[in-house]
Protein backbone atom coordinates (compact mmCIF):
# COMPACT_ATOMS: atom_id res chain seq x y z
CA UNK A 1 0.00 0.00 0.00
CA UNK A 2 0.87 3.50 -0.56
CA UNK A 3 1.58 6.33 1.76
CA UNK A 4 -0.52 9.38 2.03
CA UNK A 5 2.61 11.72 2.19
CA UNK A 6 5.05 10.93 -0.56
CA UNK A 7 7.83 13.26 -1.07
CA UNK A 8 7.83 15.40 -4.13
CA UNK A 9 10.22 17.07 -6.04
CA UNK A 10 10.47 18.60 -9.19
CA UNK A 11 12.88 18.72 -11.76
CA UNK A 12 13.45 20.61 -14.83
CA UNK A 13 14.97 19.47 -17.80
CA UNK A 14 16.35 22.59 -19.85
CA UNK A 15 18.38 20.53 -23.23
CA UNK A 16 20.61 23.20 -24.54
CA UNK A 17 24.47 22.04 -24.52
CA UNK A 18 27.40 23.93 -26.58
CA UNK A 19 28.00 20.56 -27.52
CA UNK A 20 27.43 16.61 -27.21
CA UNK A 21 29.73 15.11 -24.91
CA UNK A 22 30.92 11.34 -26.29
CA UNK A 23 30.24 9.63 -23.02
CA UNK A 24 26.58 11.45 -22.65
CA UNK A 25 22.73 9.67 -24.07
CA UNK A 26 20.58 12.92 -22.31
CA UNK A 27 18.30 14.42 -24.02
CA UNK A 28 20.03 17.37 -25.14
CA UNK A 29 20.09 19.73 -28.27
CA UNK A 30 23.09 21.61 -29.51
CA UNK A 31 20.98 23.88 -31.46
CA UNK A 32 21.55 27.51 -30.31
CA UNK A 33 19.19 29.14 -27.24
CA UNK A 34 18.02 31.47 -29.81
CA UNK A 35 15.38 33.04 -27.61
CA UNK A 36 13.92 29.67 -27.05
CA UNK A 37 14.24 29.16 -23.57
CA UNK A 38 11.50 32.25 -22.81
CA UNK A 39 9.46 29.76 -24.98
CA UNK A 40 10.20 26.56 -23.04
CA UNK A 41 9.65 28.64 -19.73
CA UNK A 42 5.94 29.28 -20.82
CA UNK A 43 5.92 25.60 -21.76
CA UNK A 44 7.10 24.37 -18.53
CA UNK A 45 4.86 26.75 -16.45
CA UNK A 46 1.93 25.33 -17.96
CA UNK A 47 3.09 21.45 -17.63
CA UNK A 48 3.46 21.89 -13.74
CA UNK A 49 0.10 23.82 -14.18
CA UNK A 50 -1.63 20.95 -15.63
CA UNK A 51 0.00 18.32 -13.33
CA UNK A 52 -1.93 19.58 -10.22
CA UNK A 53 -4.64 17.11 -10.38
CA UNK A 54 -1.33 14.37 -10.55
CA UNK A 55 0.71 15.81 -7.82
CA UNK A 56 -2.64 16.23 -5.50
CA UNK A 57 -1.78 19.56 -3.87
CA UNK A 58 1.56 17.87 -2.54
CA UNK A 59 4.45 20.57 -2.50
CA UNK A 60 7.75 20.42 -3.52
CA UNK A 61 10.27 19.23 -1.23
CA UNK A 62 13.27 20.83 -3.55
CA UNK A 63 13.57 21.29 -7.45
CA UNK A 64 16.43 20.50 -10.11
CA UNK A 65 17.23 22.48 -13.30
CA UNK A 66 19.20 19.56 -14.94
CA UNK A 67 19.98 19.25 -18.48
CA UNK A 68 21.88 19.85 -21.39
CA UNK A 69 23.58 23.10 -19.44
CA UNK A 70 20.18 24.69 -17.73
CA UNK A 71 23.24 27.49 -17.24
CA UNK A 72 22.86 28.37 -20.77
CA UNK A 73 19.29 29.49 -20.13
CA UNK A 74 18.71 33.59 -19.48
CA UNK A 75 18.13 33.71 -15.76
CA UNK A 76 15.52 35.60 -15.98
CA UNK A 77 13.56 32.21 -17.93
CA UNK A 78 15.13 30.07 -14.57
CA UNK A 79 13.24 33.05 -12.15
CA UNK A 80 9.95 33.23 -14.43
CA UNK A 81 9.95 28.64 -13.53
CA UNK A 82 10.61 29.59 -9.89
CA UNK A 83 8.56 32.42 -9.54
CA UNK A 84 5.84 30.44 -10.80
CA UNK A 85 5.71 27.47 -8.08
CA UNK A 86 6.68 30.07 -5.08
CA UNK A 87 3.48 29.12 -3.39
CA UNK A 88 4.17 25.25 -4.08
CA UNK A 89 6.96 24.67 -2.34
CA UNK A 90 7.11 22.88 0.93
CA UNK A 91 9.23 25.62 3.16
CA UNK A 92 11.04 28.67 2.21
CA UNK A 93 14.55 26.96 2.82
CA UNK A 94 13.97 23.76 -0.16
CA UNK A 95 16.78 23.09 -1.81
CA UNK A 96 16.93 24.46 -5.21
CA UNK A 97 19.62 23.24 -7.46
CA UNK A 98 21.18 24.26 -10.64
CA UNK A 99 23.65 22.83 -12.94
CA UNK A 100 26.60 24.71 -14.25
CA UNK A 101 29.33 24.68 -16.85
CA UNK A 102 32.74 25.95 -16.44
CA UNK A 103 32.80 27.94 -18.87
CA UNK A 104 29.05 29.67 -17.25
CA UNK A 105 30.57 30.78 -14.24
CA UNK A 106 31.29 34.36 -13.46
CA UNK A 107 30.63 36.80 -10.55
CA UNK A 108 27.56 38.36 -12.23
CA UNK A 109 25.71 35.28 -13.76
CA UNK A 110 26.18 33.34 -9.64
CA UNK A 111 24.67 36.81 -8.34
CA UNK A 112 21.43 36.21 -10.80
CA UNK A 113 21.20 32.90 -10.21
CA UNK A 114 21.12 33.43 -6.47
CA UNK A 115 18.60 36.18 -6.81
CA UNK A 116 16.48 34.39 -8.59
CA UNK A 117 16.17 31.82 -5.92
CA UNK A 118 19.03 29.38 -6.58
CA UNK A 119 20.66 28.21 -3.93
CA UNK A 120 22.92 25.30 -4.56
CA UNK A 121 25.55 25.45 -7.89
CA UNK A 122 25.90 21.73 -9.00
CA UNK A 123 29.56 22.26 -11.44
CA UNK A 124 30.21 19.71 -14.23
CA UNK A 125 33.84 20.00 -13.63
CA UNK A 126 34.44 15.76 -14.74
CA UNK A 127 38.42 16.50 -14.29
CA UNK A 128 41.00 18.99 -13.36
CA UNK A 129 43.49 17.54 -15.92
CA UNK A 130 43.70 18.40 -19.26
CA UNK A 131 44.64 15.13 -21.23
CA UNK A 132 41.18 13.82 -19.59
CA UNK A 133 39.18 16.91 -20.42
CA UNK A 134 39.99 16.06 -24.32
CA UNK A 135 39.92 12.78 -23.63
CA UNK A 136 36.02 13.43 -22.44
CA UNK A 137 35.50 15.57 -24.96
CA UNK A 138 34.62 18.88 -22.78
CA UNK A 139 35.08 22.58 -23.97
CA UNK A 140 36.48 23.70 -20.54
CA UNK A 141 40.32 23.59 -19.77
CA UNK A 142 41.84 22.93 -15.95
CA UNK A 143 42.62 27.06 -15.82
CA UNK A 144 38.44 27.62 -16.26
CA UNK A 145 37.64 24.71 -14.32
CA UNK A 146 40.12 25.98 -11.51
CA UNK A 147 38.58 29.37 -11.55
CA UNK A 148 35.34 28.09 -11.99
CA UNK A 149 35.63 25.81 -8.35
CA UNK A 150 37.23 28.75 -6.56
CA UNK A 151 34.26 31.21 -7.53
CA UNK A 152 31.98 29.35 -5.67
CA UNK A 153 33.77 28.53 -2.46
CA UNK A 154 31.86 30.38 -0.21
CA UNK A 155 28.47 29.34 -2.37
CA UNK A 156 26.30 26.09 -1.51
CA UNK A 157 28.10 24.09 -4.66
CA UNK A 158 28.76 20.15 -6.13
CA UNK A 159 31.29 19.09 -8.13
CA UNK A 160 31.23 15.79 -10.56
CA UNK A 161 34.26 14.70 -11.23
CA UNK A 162 34.91 11.26 -13.51
CA UNK A 163 36.81 8.18 -12.97
CA UNK A 164 38.18 5.91 -15.36
CA UNK A 165 38.64 8.17 -17.82
CA UNK A 166 41.19 6.77 -20.91
CA UNK A 167 44.49 7.19 -20.09
CA UNK A 168 43.77 8.62 -16.43
CA UNK A 169 46.33 7.44 -13.87
CA UNK A 170 45.86 7.21 -9.77
CA UNK A 171 47.92 9.63 -9.79
CA UNK A 172 46.32 12.56 -11.92
CA UNK A 173 43.14 10.67 -10.30
CA UNK A 174 44.86 11.91 -6.72
CA UNK A 175 45.23 15.14 -7.98
CA UNK A 176 42.18 15.99 -8.94
CA UNK A 177 40.58 14.89 -5.43
CA UNK A 178 43.34 17.27 -3.95
CA UNK A 179 42.15 20.19 -5.98
CA UNK A 180 38.44 19.38 -4.64
CA UNK A 181 39.51 19.42 -0.63
CA UNK A 182 41.84 22.05 -1.19
CA UNK A 183 38.67 24.19 -2.58
CA UNK A 184 36.49 23.78 0.22
CA UNK A 185 33.48 22.29 -1.47
CA UNK A 186 31.10 20.46 0.64
CA UNK A 187 30.03 17.76 -1.28
CA UNK A 188 31.07 15.30 -4.92
CA UNK A 189 29.49 13.42 -6.80
CA UNK A 190 32.00 10.73 -7.95
CA UNK A 191 30.83 8.98 -11.42
CA UNK A 192 33.27 6.12 -12.70
CA UNK A 193 32.87 6.45 -16.67
CA UNK A 194 30.41 3.77 -18.44
CA UNK A 195 29.76 3.62 -21.68
CA UNK A 196 26.41 3.86 -22.57
CA UNK A 197 25.15 2.39 -25.94
CA UNK A 198 23.55 5.77 -27.47
CA UNK A 199 26.90 7.64 -27.46
CA UNK A 200 29.68 8.44 -29.68
CA UNK A 201 32.08 6.88 -27.15
CA UNK A 202 30.32 3.51 -27.90
CA UNK A 203 31.32 3.53 -31.39
CA UNK A 204 35.30 4.03 -30.64
CA UNK A 205 37.67 1.77 -28.73
CA UNK A 206 39.17 3.38 -25.64
CA UNK A 207 42.23 2.57 -23.66
CA UNK A 208 40.45 2.75 -20.94
CA UNK A 209 42.25 1.84 -17.36
CA UNK A 210 41.89 -1.74 -16.08
CA UNK A 211 40.06 -2.95 -13.35
CA UNK A 212 43.71 -2.87 -10.59
CA UNK A 213 43.57 0.85 -11.77
CA UNK A 214 39.84 1.54 -11.32
CA UNK A 215 39.83 -0.49 -7.96
CA UNK A 216 43.00 1.85 -6.82
CA UNK A 217 41.26 4.65 -7.86
CA UNK A 218 38.56 3.81 -5.63
CA UNK A 219 40.60 3.39 -2.49
CA UNK A 220 42.30 6.70 -3.18
CA UNK A 221 38.95 8.50 -3.20
CA UNK A 222 37.76 6.68 0.03
CA UNK A 223 41.16 7.20 2.15
CA UNK A 224 41.49 11.04 1.08
CA UNK A 225 38.18 11.76 0.89
CA UNK A 226 37.00 10.54 4.42
CA UNK A 227 40.70 11.82 5.99
CA UNK A 228 39.14 15.45 5.03
CA UNK A 229 35.13 15.03 6.50
CA UNK A 230 33.88 13.30 3.72
CA UNK A 231 31.13 10.94 3.96
CA UNK A 232 29.63 8.48 1.47
CA UNK A 233 26.16 8.20 1.74
CA UNK A 234 25.51 6.70 -1.58
CA UNK A 235 27.16 4.86 -4.19
CA UNK A 236 28.91 8.01 -5.69
CA UNK A 237 27.55 11.04 -3.25
CA UNK A 238 30.25 11.97 -0.97
CA UNK A 239 29.22 15.22 1.78
CA UNK A 240 30.63 16.51 4.74
CA UNK A 241 27.49 16.44 7.42
CA UNK A 242 24.61 18.51 6.53
CA UNK A 243 25.62 19.14 2.91
CA UNK A 244 23.91 15.61 1.65
CA UNK A 245 21.87 16.25 -1.64
CA UNK A 246 18.09 16.44 -0.77
CA UNK A 247 16.72 16.05 -3.97
CA UNK A 248 19.07 13.01 -4.71
CA UNK A 249 17.90 11.53 -1.80
CA UNK A 250 14.23 11.98 -2.42
CA UNK A 251 15.04 9.60 -5.50
CA UNK A 252 16.97 7.04 -3.77
CA UNK A 253 14.20 6.87 -0.47
CA UNK A 254 11.60 6.21 -3.37
CA UNK A 255 10.04 9.71 -3.12
CA UNK A 256 8.07 11.38 -6.05
CA UNK A 257 9.58 13.61 -8.76
CA UNK A 258 7.61 15.23 -11.19
CA UNK A 259 9.76 15.95 -14.33
CA UNK A 260 9.05 18.96 -16.38
CA UNK A 261 10.80 19.75 -20.20
CA UNK A 262 11.22 17.85 -22.89
CA UNK A 263 12.54 14.21 -22.17
CA UNK A 264 12.29 14.66 -18.30
CA UNK A 265 11.02 11.84 -16.65
CA UNK A 266 8.40 11.38 -13.85
CA UNK A 267 7.73 8.69 -11.02
CA UNK A 268 4.02 9.85 -9.46
CA UNK A 269 2.29 7.62 -6.29
CA UNK A 270 -1.10 7.77 -5.56
CA UNK A 271 -3.28 6.01 -3.18
CA UNK A 272 -4.02 2.77 -5.69
CA UNK A 273 -0.55 2.59 -8.12
CA UNK A 274 3.00 4.14 -8.66
CA UNK A 275 3.29 5.44 -12.73
CA UNK A 276 6.00 6.14 -14.78
CA UNK A 277 6.19 8.20 -17.51
CA UNK A 278 8.75 10.66 -19.62
CA UNK A 279 7.39 13.77 -21.74
CA UNK A 280 8.11 13.75 -25.41
CA UNK A 281 11.57 14.52 -26.34
CA UNK A 282 12.24 16.97 -29.25
CA UNK A 283 12.45 20.54 -27.81
CA UNK A 284 9.53 22.08 -30.23
CA UNK A 285 7.21 19.63 -30.02
CA UNK A 286 7.02 20.09 -26.17
CA UNK A 287 7.10 23.50 -26.41
CA UNK A 288 3.39 23.35 -28.39
CA UNK A 289 2.19 19.90 -26.81
CA UNK A 290 3.79 19.09 -23.32
CA UNK A 291 2.85 15.44 -24.21
CA UNK A 292 3.32 12.44 -22.15
CA UNK A 293 5.15 9.00 -23.32
CA UNK A 294 5.66 5.69 -22.34
CA UNK A 295 3.34 5.75 -19.44
CA UNK A 296 3.33 2.52 -17.18
CA UNK A 297 1.99 1.27 -13.74
CA UNK A 298 4.98 0.04 -11.62
CA UNK A 299 4.00 -3.37 -9.98
CA UNK A 300 5.10 -6.66 -9.19
CA UNK A 301 8.36 -7.66 -9.95
CA UNK A 302 9.07 -4.48 -11.59
CA UNK A 303 8.17 -2.21 -8.42
CA UNK A 304 10.74 -5.04 -6.39
CA UNK A 305 13.64 -4.28 -8.44
CA UNK A 306 12.33 -0.51 -8.79
CA UNK A 307 12.93 -0.20 -4.73
CA UNK A 308 15.82 -2.48 -4.82
CA UNK A 309 17.97 -0.45 -6.95
CA UNK A 310 16.87 3.05 -5.28
CA UNK A 311 17.02 2.02 -1.01
CA UNK A 312 19.92 -0.04 -1.60
CA UNK A 313 22.53 2.85 -2.99
CA UNK A 314 22.13 4.23 0.49
CA UNK A 315 25.14 3.52 2.52
CA UNK A 316 23.98 3.15 5.69
CA UNK A 317 20.20 1.92 5.36
CA UNK A 318 16.77 3.63 5.84
CA UNK A 319 14.86 3.02 8.88
CA UNK A 320 11.08 1.50 8.65
CA UNK A 321 10.21 4.48 9.79
CA UNK A 322 11.43 6.86 7.00
CA UNK A 323 10.00 4.75 4.01
CA UNK A 324 7.78 6.32 1.70
CA UNK A 325 5.86 2.69 0.70
CA UNK A 326 4.67 -0.16 2.72
CA UNK A 327 7.14 -2.71 1.32
CA UNK A 328 5.23 -5.37 -0.73
CA UNK A 329 5.43 -9.14 0.50
CA UNK A 330 7.29 -10.12 -2.42
CA UNK A 331 9.68 -7.47 -1.65
CA UNK A 332 10.09 -8.38 1.61
CA UNK A 333 10.73 -12.32 0.95
CA UNK A 334 13.57 -11.68 -1.75
CA UNK A 335 15.06 -9.25 1.33
CA UNK A 336 14.90 -11.96 3.82
CA UNK A 337 17.31 -14.06 1.75
CA UNK A 338 19.64 -11.30 1.47
CA UNK A 339 19.72 -11.41 5.52
CA UNK A 340 20.39 -14.93 5.36
CA UNK A 341 22.87 -14.67 2.85
CA UNK A 342 24.52 -11.71 4.82
CA UNK A 343 24.12 -9.19 2.63
CA UNK A 344 21.31 -7.20 3.67
CA UNK A 345 20.76 -5.75 6.93
CA UNK A 346 18.31 -6.89 9.42
CA UNK A 347 17.00 -3.81 11.73
CA UNK A 348 16.82 -1.67 8.74
CA UNK A 349 16.60 -1.74 4.99
CA UNK A 350 19.98 -1.23 3.37
CA UNK A 351 23.20 -3.34 2.28
CA UNK A 352 25.16 -4.93 4.68
CA UNK A 353 29.14 -4.28 4.54
CA UNK A 354 29.60 -7.16 2.28
CA UNK A 355 26.21 -6.50 0.59
CA UNK A 356 26.98 -3.22 -0.33
CA UNK A 357 30.69 -4.08 -2.09
CA UNK A 358 28.99 -5.99 -4.27
CA UNK A 359 26.50 -4.19 -4.39
CA UNK A 360 25.49 -5.03 -8.03
CA UNK A 361 25.22 -9.10 -7.13
CA UNK A 362 22.99 -8.54 -4.34
CA UNK A 363 20.28 -6.30 -6.05
CA UNK A 364 20.37 -8.96 -8.38
CA UNK A 365 18.19 -10.90 -5.31
CA UNK A 366 15.12 -8.97 -6.83
CA UNK A 367 15.39 -9.30 -10.55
Amino acid sequence: MLLNNTPLSLYVHLPWCEAQCPYCDFSITTDPVDGNDARLAEAIIKDIKHSSDLIAGRKFKSIYFGGGTPSLASTQSIKQILDSVRDRLASSEVEITLEMNPNDVSAKKVKELLGAGINRISLGIQSYCNQELQALGRNHDRKSAVKATQALQNINSTIDLIYGIEKQTPESFTENLETIIDSNVNHLSLYQLTIEPNTIFYKKELLLPDEEAIEEMEVIAKDLLEKNGFEQYEVSSWSKPGFESKHNLNYWQFGDFLGVGPGSHSKISNQQEIIRYRKIKPLEGYIQNQKSADLKTIAGNELDMDLAMNLLRIKNGLQHHDLTIDLPESFLKKYQRGIDEGLLLKDKIGASQKGYQFLNETIQLFF
